[in-house]
């Protein structure tokens, strides 16, 4: 069976989801072609990607993708009609030319591969490009949508429609976020559907156990450098704790655009012996880390233009390697997340609750090793690749439709 993947960008670090997904296709036989308008922006890799059979397509530069516009033009496959019908409706913002030139490129790639189905992570340009590829060539897709892409990112309510419209199905990745959705596009609710991130379980379960080494209690949290990642939460009720006396360490994964600003916060705070950026790293080493810390802490909040985390796979890591979380009541997160019995979840916002929480678990060891036992199990018999992608293999073409979750 061949399937076909369309990305804006690929690979990007923070969406392992995405890897693991397509990983746990292939090893059930799926043969697939893995296309991308862009590549990545850092040369860090994750390690894992070597065992990927498929290669990735990239979108050529701008003088071959004339070359397939001409020939479409003489081809009477170039997508005047809906190109101008979008620039009316969208404006120029929404570059339509632009996204059909590169549609010419996947669909000569997926007519090569004999795709008759592409499945588009994420509700972005990579979804806008899929509606031109299925205008010129027919082929079917559908479409996963996250939570911060069709919250803010698309900027449209009007596309997201139309891109729900034309999808065979969409699947959301918490109750939340499909409830949300669906809510937007009223006339595809019927195609939109909960499929949740699933987790290897393998991936942690390769690594040496770490046993509890001696100094400060460790915390740790992962994530790009980005507001509603609430890292300044973090920081300031790192503050706190560190005011009531806990000896404590904080290792921050992760870059993006507020590393200066967060930098400062640190050193404003005198925190810079106890919090540290890391920076990008590899997933090695974020698995590493979780485990080897002692609680995993996310201060997420929703940001200001409305975006937030929906369902964050390193929440999921952390639990998978049996470590007390601490974090938010956000979108999706409490799907994920059960409080008091595999963490601690506080309103957004809040560092003196956050800090609460976080002091709660760092004097009580017996509680963190109830919570993380708990959490793990949680992760093996709700979250595991093997079950969470059974909703979504139903849902393609290939499957029978009966099973996914509603």
């Amino acid at each position: 069976m061949r399937l076909a993947y369309l990305y804006s960008r690929y690979p990007v670090l923070s969406q392992t989801f995405c890897d693991t997904e397509m990983l746990e296709l292939e090893r059930r036989g799926y043969e697939l072609v893995i296309a991308s308008m862009y590549p990545p922006k850092t040369p860090v890799r994750h390690e894992y990607l070597a065992r990927f059979r498929a290669p990735v397509h990239y979108a050529p530069e701008k003088p071959a993708l004339e070359k397939l516009v001409k020939q479409a033009k003489r081809g009477g496959r170039w997508p005047g009609a809906l190109i101008a019908q979008h620039e009316q409706t969208y404006g120029p913002d929404y570059k339509a030319a632009l996204r059909a030139r590169n549609a010419l490129f996947f669909v000569d790639l997926f007519e090569r591969k004999g795709i008759r189905h592409f499945h588009v992570h994420f509700a972005n340009r990579a979804a806008h490009t899929g509606l031109f590829v299925k205008e010129i060539s027919g082929i079917p897709f559908s479409m996963t949508a996250h939570g911060q892409d069709f919250m803010t990112d698309l900027g449209n309510p009007e596309l997201l429609q139309e891109l729900c419209a034309a999808a065979d199905f969409v699947a959301a990745e918490t109750d939340y976020s499909r409830d949300l959705l669906r809510a937007r596009c009223p006339g595809s609710a019927e195609r939109i559907f909960r499929v949740y991130n699933g987790i290897d379980l393998n991936k942690l379960d390769s690594l040496p156990p770490a046993g509890r080494a001696p100094g400060p209690i460790r915390l740790l949290s992962v994530g790009r450098l980005v507001e509603f990642k609430g890292f300044d939460v973090l920081i300031d009720a790192c503050a706190e704790l560190r005011r009531t006396g806990i000896v404590f360490t904080c290792e921050i994964i992760g870059e993006g655009a507020l590393r200066g600003e967060l930098e400062k916060r640190i050193a404003s705070h005198a925190l810079s012996s106890a919090v540290h950026l890391s920076g990008e790293q590899p997933q090695s080493y974020v698995l590493d880390a979780v485990t080897t810390c002692d609680i995993f802490v996310l201060a997420a909040i929703i940001d200001s233009r409305g975006a937030s985390d929906v369902f964050p796979t390193v929440i999921a890591e952390a639990m998978t390697g049996s470590k007390p979380v601490v974090s938010t009541t956000v979108a999706g997160i409490p799907e994920l997340v059960q409080q008091d019995e595999t963490g601690l979840l506080v309103p957004p916002g809040a560092p003196h609750l956050l800090a609460a929480a976080l002091e709660q678990l760092i004097e009580n060891n017996i509680l963190r090793e109830e919570f993380g036992r708990a959490g793990r199990a949680r992760i093996a018999s709700q979250f595991r690749i093997e079950q969470t992608i059974e909703p979504l293999l139903q849902l393609l073409p290939f499957g029978n439709n009966t099973a996914a979750d509603r």
